[in-house]
């Protein structure tokens, strides 16, 4: 019966990779439009319209 080789846990499992950190940053944005009316302003710039 042979084990399965289970590769070494890095030294900081925490740690993300550059490739890691490139698809999340992607991911975040996923949903941005560039395009969308009022995007640069916050929430306290735009008016109420209740």
């Amino acid at each position: 019966m042979e084990q399965s080789r289970i590769p070494p846990t890095p030294e900081d499992a925490t740690k993300a990779t550059a490739e890691q950190q490139e698809l999340q940053r992607k991911l975040e944005h996923a949903d941005d439009d560039p395009d969308a009316p009022a995007r640069s302003q916050t929430r306290h710039q735009i008016p109420d319209e209740t």
